[in-house]
């Protein structure tokens, strides 16, 4: 018995490897993982100002038209839309024929579109911010080149629906030619109007934000 209990004493139960109590923790693991939970911390909030950022700066290059050219986008619109739809009902001896119809279904939602781009923002902000996710999610739209070229394929479809009704014919060439006009109008502007500071707005825009991007102008408000 007692042989057992000296066999015993000098060589202690072997202990299981990795086992450990709570007082023995290692102070570099454990810094090791504060370090790499703060890495990951810093990634997604990173990630996340940069998703914010992106879509302050779609908002930042909208350009805009002049008011008075934004008002006859929109007038323009609107009796594109009530056209199409009257079309579409077959109203004033209309008789269009069915690519004639489907041109009109069409010309509703162009219309709705060109009244989305050169609505007044607080309207389009009441409607579910409808103007800046059609911005977003179609962004040759937001500079004033992409509508203008958007609004000329529209004005040239319009004049292309010829139905043999003097009443619509005028109705269609009127619109077609509108849309068009106005389409030149806005590359004129667009390319040439810096030379006469019709630009002066946009070009501000830009100004103030590569401003707000430059590291020395953080530093020196920090």
């Amino acid at each position: 018995m007692l042989m057992c209990s000296t066999v015993y004493c000098c060589n202690p139960p072997p202990q299981v490897l990795g086992a450990s109590n709570g007082q023995d923790k290692d102070p570099v693991a454990q810094m090791q993982k504060q370090v790499a939970a703060n890495a990951v911390r810093q990634t997604a909030n990173s990630a996340a100002s940069s998703a914010r950022s992106g879509i302050h700066e779609i908002t930042a290059y909208i350009q805009e038209n002049p008011a008075s050219v934004k008002v006859a986008c929109f007038l323009v619109g609107l009796v594109l839309i009530l056209f199409s739809i009257l079309g579409c009902l077959n109203l004033f001896g209309a008789a269009f024929k069915p690519k004639e119809y489907l041109t009109n279904v069409y010309n509703v939602f162009f219309g709705i579109i060109i009244c989305i781009c050169d609505g007044k923002e607080s309207w389009m902000n009441s409607c579910w911010d409808v103007q800046n996710k059609l911005f977003q999610y179609a962004y040759v739209l937001a500079s004033q080149t992409g509508r203008a070229i958007f609004y000329f394929y529209v004005g040239s479809m319009t004049l292309l629906v010829l139905p043999d009704n003097a009443f619509w014919d005028v109705v269609y060439v009127c619109i077609g030619a509108a849309l068009c006009l106005l389409a030149l109008l806005m590359l004129i502007l667009d390319w040439c109007g810096k030379f006469c500071g019709c630009n002066s707005d946009n070009q501000r825009a830009f100004d103030n934000m590569a401003s707000s991007r430059d590291p020395r102008n953080s530093t020196a408000t920090a």
